[in-house]
């Protein structure tokens, strides 16, 4: 059965929808293990999971086989999941050929890759030694010292030096390690003993190392017969997971299940700073027992404070399927409901060009008045002149929006629909939904939601509810009297 390591802010909900998968949870921290009630498992994950540095969900790290299997459990609970597989692999090692020597730019035939700072490529390189060692926006990091993992040791064969795990606090015993160590290996290479060695016997410990050894000789066998670039050492399988608002609230529920969770638990954790901070406050008054009405009177008034209201100024950030982040700019709030449900956004164009989809030239002036709130699954953005012409409108069907107290955020599901002036109204991109599906980076359900939306939008056309600016849209924006 494959097993698992999870940290950060979805460890509870992602525990408990694993657990009752039938997963092997390994390694759980101190808090995960008191909720559970679990006896700890100190053996190695299969995989590993852990938040993304933006929190809007996790990445997994691991074989193909056992990430597959996580995979297909958590988006069998939370369809709306998005997913985006690397093309290349961490820990894995290329023989990589140098395309851009200023950028340190690296091809390693799956991506392209840049070394890591403070490495330096000499100006005759062609082709090089490298291992992914992380991930940065989607882009491999590439290291020229790589280090190879044994069950005992990691071998780092470009850096001298013995290393002994924290984890070994007897000094008798890491004294004996570093003493072997300097005993099996050749000089110039280094070692790092984990913290398994302090349970092994010697013979144990010599037969690890060697077998990194003739590895590693194999490694540069590979490397001098291999034409570049080609991968030399398979790596670890990486798949980011995108969280929409709606997967969000179903984590929520899974987290109830185990410990006090405030409603909006994850989507306010996300947010970060004072709010994720009122959140903790709240569920430990929550866990004393407070009454839960009182919390939630409480924490209301906390949003009251921090969320956005009308001459607040929000950024607006649009992220695209395969997890490039678009931020659109900064926009003041015309008019907020209570709820949030409701936003009327106002964007002063800066730059030229043309609006995408409507093909309506883009003038600096031109102003951008949006609406859309917290959940709507559409963005619908009208484009004036500055003298209050209608350009048109674009509609963007979206995951539904997150709200936090400094900005909206959604993730584009590609398909958009397009009004004009006279009328005529168009749907675009629905077969780039469709690719997306086939991809596997959305499910059909997902898909099926987006489609729904956009025959929602295209009888609100016809209905007249989505076009021109409204009188007293217009009001807000200082033309009188004007509007649809």
């Amino acid at each position: 059965m494959t097993k698992v390591r999870i940290r950060g802010i979805y460890a509870t909900a992602l525990t408990k929808l694993l657990l009752d998968k039938g997963f092997v949870i390994v390694q759980p921290s101190l808090v995960i293990a008191e909720r559970f009630q679990m006896m700890p498992i100190e053996e190695e994950p299969d995989v590993v999971i852990s938040d993304r540095p933006d929190k809007h969900g996790i990445t997994l790290i691991g074989p193909s086989e056992h990430v597959n299997k996580v995979l297909e459990a958590i988006r069998g609970e939370l369809y709306d999941a998005i997913s985006r597989k690397a093309p290349f692999e961490i820990w894995a090692i290329y023989k990589g050929v140098v395309v851009d020597y200023a950028r340190r730019m690296i091809d390693i035939g799956d991506a392209r890759g840049l070394l890591a700072n403070g490495e330096e490529i000499g100006p005759d390189e062609e082709e090089v030694l490298v291992q992914v060692v992380r991930a940065d926006g989607g882009r491999p990091i590439l290291s020229r010292f790589p280090s190879l993992r044994g069950r005992f040791a990691i071998l780092k064969p470009l850096e001298p030096g013995i290393e002994v795990s924290r984890k070994i606090t007897s000094l008798e015993m890491a004294s004996w390690l570093i003493k072997l160590g300097t005993e099996i290996l050749p000089e110039g290479m280094g070692l790092r003993w984990r913290s398994a060695s302090a349970q092994a016997g010697e013979e144990e410990l010599r037969k690890d190392v060697e077998a990194l050894l003739a590895e590693w000789r194999d490694i540069l066998e590979r490397f001098r017969e291999a034409e570049g670039p080609a991968k030399l050492v398979p790596g670890k399988a990486v798949v980011d997971v995108e969280f929409p608002l709606g997967a969000k609230e179903r984590l929520d529920a899974l987290r109830a299940s185990v410990c006090p969770t405030l409603r909006g638990h994850h989507a306010f954790k996300t947010c970060g700073g004072e709010l994720a901070t009122s959140v903790e406050m709240a569920e430990k008054l929550l866990f004393q027992g407070m009454p839960e009405e009182q919390v939630y009177g409480l924490f209301r008034e906390v949003l009251r404070q921090r969320m956005p209201a009308a001459g607040s100024r929000l950024e607006m950030v649009h992220v695209k399927l395969d997890g490039t982040v678009f931020r659109l700019g900064e926009a003041e709030v015309l008019a907020a409901s209570e709820d949030l449900e409701r936003l009327l956004l106002l964007r002063t164009i800066r730059g030229r060009g043309f609006y995408d989809g409507l093909g309506v030239r883009k003038e600096p002036g031109d102003l951008a008045l949006s609406r859309t709130g917290l959940g709507s699954m559409r963005l619908i953005t009208s484009y004036l002149a500055p003298d209050g012409a209608y350009k048109g409108t674009y509609v963007n069907i979206n995951t539904p929006v997150e709200v936090c107290p400094e900005r909206i955020r959604y993730v584009d599901l590609e398909v958009d629909v397009c009004l004009w002036p006279d009328g005529t109204y168009k749907v675009l991109d629905e077969e780039l939904l469709m690719e997306a599906v086939e991809e596997g980076t959305i499910s059909r359900r997902l898909a099926e939601e987006a489609m729904s939306e956009v025959d929602r939008v295209l009888k609100d056309i016809e209905e007249g509810k989505i076009g021109p600016p409204k009188p007293e849209e217009m009001r807000l924006l200082g033309f009188e009297g004007e509007g649809g």
